[in-house]
């Protein structure tokens, strides 16, 4: 969603805030990694931070950025309420609410649940 400089005061962008807390917890690992490889210690396996910010990094590259107007489309398309969508997916009706509002970036999973109920091609 794009608000003015005002608007974005007052929430947080979902998507940078996790990559850069991930980012950053990355960067305080990695330099711990170096002192330790400095000081003779042998670093014999990566981070799993880093495995984590790849996951994190991968599963955001897979999402439109209009992913939540997508899914709001599409329902309406159908004639679907939120609460019949959450019904035929087996979720709550607040998931789909936010992730229409582009307040979560859904799961892996749940996008896929999404992408087959609604017949979303992307």
């Amino acid at each position: 969603m794009k608000v003015c400089k005002y608007c974005a005061r007052h929430g947080t962008l979902v998507r940078r805030v996790r990559v850069e807390r991930v980012l950053e917890e990355g960067r305080k690992l990695k330099s711990a990694s170096v002192a330790s490889a400095v000081s003779g210690a042998v670093v014999r396996r990566r981070p799993r931070i880093y495995d984590e910010m790849e996951r994190v990094l991968e599963e955001e590259a897979e999402i439109p950025e209009d992913f939540g107007r997508l899914v709001k489309s599409a329902r309406e398309r159908l004639g679907w309420k939120q609460a019949e969508l959450a019904r035929r997916i087996n979720e709550k009706q607040s998931v789909i609410r936010k992730i229409e509002t582009g307040e979560i970036i859904p799961t892996k999973e749940l996008r896929e649940k999404l992408k087959h109920a609604l017949n979303l091609h992307f």
